[in-house]
């Protein structure tokens, strides 16, 4: 296992940071539209309406976020939403009154965006604001009577964004070498306790190490995730006749197979007994064709004699989509589900093909009768 499978998810951050985010900038916008009931501005109603709008909007993400009904695939995009959002309604009323101040709330979007974990969006958050300046620059100039004081203003405005906007960088980056520095540390003390002592793959507490995070990871980015269990045939009979060590060398076996069929971004784990689990992303390898990889890897790369093992195993599968409630224990249940409904076939094709050959063995053989040649006419007329 590497480090960057070890590491924490992007979202821990920004499940943490979101919240607090919506309910501060739903502050701001409640008291400025409340603010607006004494200001005397020509547009006061709809200055009202954008701050009590976006103060909803904001304290309903910031619910959502807290109470977990927003998926956590979808948390990097309200946390990038929610500074530009703020951003807009700061840059609206700005226009509105037709004074500069109210878009000082620029640079409390811009150093929002350290909340944002994801690269694409936190520069896409940047980027708004930088957008949104310009936008509030050119309405007064359009408008005429833009002075030399004013073009001050608007210079010190966009040298604190950008002053922000480093700041929320700063963050950012020291997030990520913190949780990399984390990962490092700890990971030789875990890579003796996530590992199989026997074959070497991961085990349980492995596999909920990495299982989890991919799952995470895969519903933000609208993948499938797939889980795999292959259980090893008749293990406990090559215990009870030939002895555990032949069993364990069944299973180091298998393991080495499992390895060589899989991709580099499956992970593969030891779950039970005689039970391997493989989870990665995507649809997955068919049961049937898992079967047969293994099968073929025995055949070529292992020597055990065919009397302790034949090489059967049996297989079951099981995908998680990105809309799917299921977590890793569902997901498991359900290719455990498939993997008892593909035995039960194969038990009953064989005890049917049984049947028949029994069948046929029981059939008599035809009766062979000696035939004796008829009798000479002339013999019989001769007396």
């Amino acid at each position: 296992m590497s480090p960057a499978s070890l590491a924490p998810k992007a979202g821990d951050a920004t499940s943490l940071g979101l919240p607090r985010l919506c309910l501060g900038f739903a502050v701001i916008h409640a008291v400025s539209s409340v603010l607006g009931l004494v200001m005397e501005v020509e547009y006061r109603g709809a200055l009202i309406a954008v701050d009590g709008a976006a103060a909803v909007i904001f304290l309903l993400i910031g619910f959502m976020a807290s109470t977990r009904r927003l998926p956590g695939w979808r948390r990097e995009t309200a946390a990038a939403i929610v500074p530009i959002l703020a951003a807009t309604a700061a840059c609206a009323r700005a226009g509105l009154i037709e004074q500069y101040w109210p878009s000082a709330e620029l640079i409390l979007a811009a150093a929002a965006a350290c909340v944002v974990s994801a690269r694409n969006w936190f520069w896409s958050v940047l980027a708004a604001c930088g957008a949104l300046w310009v936008g509030c620059v050119i309405t007064p100039v359009v408008r005429g009577g833009f002075t030399a004081d004013d073009a001050a203003r608007w210079m010190n405005m966009l040298l604190l964004i950008v002053a922000a906007g480093a700041l929320a960088t700063a963050v950012r980056r020291a997030r990520t070498s913190a949780a990399m520095a984390l990962v490092d540390a700890h990971r030789q003390v875990m890579e003796q306790s996530v590992k199989d002592s026997l074959t070497g793959v991961a085990n349980r507490k492995g596999l909920e190490l990495v299982a989890r995070p991919m799952i995470d990871l895969a519903r933000r980015q609208g993948h499938a995730v797939h889980a795999l269990v292959v259980d090893v045939d008749t293990l406990r009979g090559i215990n009870e006749e030939h002895g555990i060590k032949d069993g364990d060398a069944v299973l180091v076996a298998v393991a080495e197979a499992l390895l060589t069929a899989t991709r580099a971004t499956d992970v593969v784990a030891r779950w039970g007994g005689d039970e391997f689990v493989m989870i990665g992303p995507g649809t997955g390898t068919s049961p049937l064709e898992m079967e047969r990889r293994i099968r073929s890897h025995l055949a070529e790369k292992v020597k055990l004699p065919r009397e302790i093992w034949q090489g059967r195993v049996s297989a079951g599968i099981a995908t998680l989509v990105p809309w799917d409630a299921d977590e890793l224990e569902g997901l498991l249940e359900r290719a455990i589900q498939d993997l008892s409904l593909r035995r039960s076939l194969k038990r009953r094709a064989a005890a049917r093909l049984k049947e028949e050959d029994d069948e046929l063995a029981n059939v008599p053989s035809p009766d062979l009768r000696e035939s004796t040649p008829p009798a000479d006419p002339e013999d019989r007329g001769g007396s």
